[in-house]
């Protein structure tokens, strides 16, 4: 327990400093231009005996043009998934740095960045380089960096090198993103990257790409189209010389009709996986044409993205029925693709396309007085990685109490059967909630897993957790864990991370100033 201690310690000297610096009269501000951002995290797993510290610490200094900074990592023990323990047990290094200058103005002008980095361009189909804590994703480049506008134009271009899962940068990404914006219109923009391996014997790996968005009226639309080059996928028997050696489209349509609003996507990736040479690295993350859910069950279903054999659809309608309320209904799904696509002869697969994703959801809401809100709602989904098929019904109140007080019960039901072993199981979700905005939220949930692997025999699993969050100031916030969670995939955008099961208590802390 030597690290709760030490992270006790940080919890009340951070508390004390942050209180402290509030008061003008004892002046312990951070000097002009000098920005701390501090992300702390502690578990204790009491079952498995398993302490984890984890702490984030930015500095940050900007003064005239010129711009700084560094961030201090530390992991103990790290973790597990070698994408991010990089080989090592404990881990403590400066793991991003940077200088950067800044000249022009609104008009015109450009910045140079040397040392680490991130960079998107526009949805991710070519380039997302970026961190996120939650998925444990860093994949920032070390190089330099450039961004520059003149008036209606604006580039990007970078060239860098990621860290591998051996904590090596040995192979070199070149990008370039040039954008138009003057049309009120219509904006157009091309992007472009490939990487450098370190193996001389590997061909260049190149992604292009077009887009355009378009907003009239109640109208935007956006349409982007990729093309990937390789030599050695190009000069294969599949391929038979193929001027390229895969493709990508993505496109989304947006209506908006006073309180009726549409969205519609489409998504084809076909062999537009972008990584390293060594496989441990992916540079571009285009969108999962999915819905995102708030309910934690629907969450539960992991559907990583393929950035290589996917081609689907997503609609989700907001439909007015009443003068304060909407049925929202969405409909989404995801096939594979043929046995001409380029991936499919690539690998030499005669699978024919097959759906591996199908989802359905609605949900209305009720103002059963002036302060309650009923939500019913319900997902069906059927996923073909894990066979399964599942139902969840999910009732929803929250009641105002005042204008800054609400409290928030949910229950939530899923059915689930297997289609490969017929077995079928039930798992329930209760919440309760109580928030004051925007300083103070406790929640107490539990869940309850009932399965019945032998006729008669019924087993149930339980897992319950209280957690406690508390805005100090605005500049300084803490939430604290205690209880058990169960296992599952946590997924964003099509990106997932296993967690596995949890007793214990957990801290979280973050601090900027």
């Amino acid at each position: 327990m030597r690290y709760l201690s030490r992270c006790l310690i940080l919890l009340l000297f951070i508390n004390f400093f942050q209180l402290h610096a509030q008061d003008e009269s004892l002046n312990t501000s951070l000097p002009e231009g000098l920005f701390l951002q501090n992300d702390l995290k502690y578990s204790f797993d009491i079952e498995n005996k398993r302490e984890i510290f984890e702490n984030w610490l930015n500095l940050d200094y900007q003064t005239s043009i010129f711009s700084a900074g560094i961030r201090y990592e530390f992991f103990q023990p790290n973790d597990p998934n070698p994408a991010v323990s990089r080989g090592k047990d404990r881990y403590g290094d400066i793991g991003f740095r940077y200088i950067g200058v800044s000249l022009g103005d609104a008009n015109s002008g450009g910045e140079i960045t040397a040392g680490n980095f991130y960079s998107l361009f526009s949805r991710g189909m070519v380039i997302k380089i970026y961190e996120d804590r939650t998925l444990r994703i860093d994949n920032n480049l070390s190089g330099m960096s450039f961004k520059g506008w003149y008036h209606d134009f604006y580039l990007k271009a970078f060239s860098g090198m990621a860290e591998n899962t051996v904590v090596a940068r040995n192979e070199i990404l070149h990008a370039a993103d040039f954008e138009y914006r003057g049309s009120e219109l219509i904006h157009a923009g091309l992007s472009y990257a490939s990487n450098q391996p370190s193996s001389s014997a590997l061909a260049r790996t190149g992604l292009a790409s077009v887009r355009v968005k378009s907003s009239w009226d109640y109208f935007d639309l956006y349409a982007e189209g990729v093309i990937k080059h390789n030599d050695d996928l190009r000069q294969t028997q599949a391929l038979n010389n193929d001027r390229i050696a895969g493709k990508g489209i993505y496109s989304n349509l947006n209506l908006y009709y006073k309180s009726f609003s549409m969205t519609a996507e489409y998504k084809l990736y076909d062999n537009i996986l972008f990584s390293s040479s060594d496989g441990t690295i992916v540079y571009n993350t285009p969108p999962g044409v999915r819905k995102d859910y708030s309910f934690g069950l629907l969450n539960r279903h992991p559907v990583p993205l393929d950035q290589n054999n996917e081609q689907g659809v997503h609609l989700d309608f907001n439909i007015p029925w009443s003068e304060h309320n909407l049925l929202n209904i969405a409909w989404s799904q995801t096939k594979t693709l043929s046995s001409m696509s380029y991936y499919k002869r690539i690998i030499g697969s005669p699978v024919e396309s097959s759906v591996s994703f199908h989802e359905l959801y609605a949900s209305t809401q009720f103002d059963v007085s002036l302060k309650g809100n009923l939500l019913p709602a319900v997902g069906y989904m059927e996923e073909d990685v894990t066979k399964t098929i599942s139902l969840t019904p999910i009732l929803q109140y929250i009641h105002k109490t005042s204008d800054f007080t609400s409290v928030r019960f949910s229950l939530e039901h899923q059915y689930i059967r297997n289609r490969s072993t017929g077995e079928r199981y039930y798992t329930d979700l209760l919440t309760a909630e109580f928030h004051r905005s925007p300083d103070i939220r406790v929640s107490l949930v539990s869940e309850m897993e009932t399965k019945e692997p032998e006729a008669g025999k019924t087993i149930r699993k339980f897992w319950n957790f209280f957690q406690f969050s508390y805005r100090v100031s605005e500049n300084y916030r803490f939430s604290i864990l205690a209880g058990s969670r169960q296992a599952g995939n946590i997924c964003i955008g099509g990106v997932c991370r296993y967690e596995p099961e949890f007793r214990g208590v957990e801290l979280r802390m973050f601090t900027s100033l």
